[in-house]
């Protein structure tokens, strides 16, 4: 058993409420979106992006999913959107795109793409100090935040904005007055999880510390954590071996080599969770070295009852993204280190 923590992690942002309450104020503009172009006759929306921006579409795909038989949407990365040909990419399409620094190549590549074809653009990209980026240049329409460090929220909450806009819109959206409720509820909600995490981070510190490989288990909306923490935060920030695994894929393979390493599972309450649970379950009584990392186990302040399982997800990649500040402390390196990535040409 590795020893408790011993190394204090970096401090959540200073700026993480602020930018998550400038983020949540652009509800409106997003609902405004959407109901212009669903009266244009909206049918496909895509959520695109590359890393970290693509695995937090994964919230705002799962609630099309489940509420929409159309507007149709589908997630892809935006290499996928520029070398395949798609059908549903024309004057009736959104594109949701997303880039940190809104000058991701591929991105880029794919949103000039989608506007050939006459498809409208979102973009979700930092705007701050009124600098601007090519990406807020081509969008149609710019979601925002301000920050360099709080990244990961602010981008899942857009994706999630615009896809609960789009299904209020075509009327596909249940109670969405107890919907909206939730999101203005956020900023304080995930602030309060990326403190109340702070235990489990200890723990996995210690157990990630000297390991070779994390296995990471996610399912549904939470699937996109799930990865986000096994290749940004692991494999990109740390130069830790990781692997994500659907949960609901454990069961047909992986179990059996899986726990011979450290193993998370990402628990959500949206309806995927009993595959959590089944995963917990097993690695009770067949691992030694496994954690759970539970939405339930987060207040999530002013969030009602009825909503939790539309923002646990938000709540999970919130608190999966404070775990790398722990990985990092305890094995002591520089997250802001990189061999290839920003330094050659690929």
């Amino acid at each position: 058993m590795a020893s408790p923590v011993t190394v204090a992690p970096a401090p959540p942002a200073a700026d993480l409420t602020p930018t998550l309450e400038h983020t949540v104020a652009q509800a409106g503009a997003a609902r405004a979106l959407a109901a212009r172009l669903v009266e244009r006759g909206l049918r496909t929306v895509y959520f695109v992006g590359c890393g970290g921006s693509y695995y937090s579409t994964f919230p705002a795909q799962d609630l099309m999913e489940r509420h929409s038989h159309g507007p149709a949407a589908y997630r892809m990365t935006a290499g996928e959107m520029i070398h395949r040909g798609l059908a549903g990419l024309d004057g009736s399409a959104l594109v949701v795109a997303s880039s940190h620094s809104g000058a991701t190549p591929e991105t880029l590549e794919a949103v000039r793409l989608a506007k050939k074809a006459g498809a409208t653009v979102a973009g979700i990209a930092r705007c701050a100090d009124g600098r601007t980026s090519p990406l807020a240049e081509e969008a149609d329409a710019l979601f925002d935040y301000p920050s360099e460090v709080t990244v990961t929220e602010p981008k899942a909450i857009h994706f999630t904005q615009l896809a609960l806009a789009v299904l209020e819109a075509a009327g596909a959206l249940p109670d969405p007055e107890g919907a909206w409720r939730a999101v203005a509820a956020v900023p304080e909600a995930l602030t309060a999880a990326k403190h109340e995490v702070a235990p489990l981070g200890e723990r996995v510190g210690a157990q990630w510390r000297d390991a070779r490989l994390v296995y990471v288990l996610g399912a549904g909306p939470n699937f996109g954590a799930a990865n986000a923490l096994a290749a940004c935060y692991l494999q990109e920030m740390n130069w830790l071996h990781a692997s994500a695994v659907n949960a609901g894929d454990f069961f047909h393979g992986p179990f059996e080599i899986v726990g011979q390493h450290p193993v998370l599972v990402l628990n959500g309450e949206d309806e995927t969770r009993a595959m959590g649970e089944r995963a917990v379950a097993f690695a009770e009584r067949y691992y030694d070295t496994w954690s759970v990392l539970d939405s339930k186990d987060f207040t999530l302040p002013g969030v009602p009852a009825a909503q939790r399982g539309l923002i646990s997800p938000l709540a999970v990649a919130s608190a999966a993204r404070r775990l790398l500040d722990f990985c990092a402390a305890e094995r002591g390196h520089n997250p802001a280190q990189r061999r290839y990535m920003y330094r050659v040409d690929y």
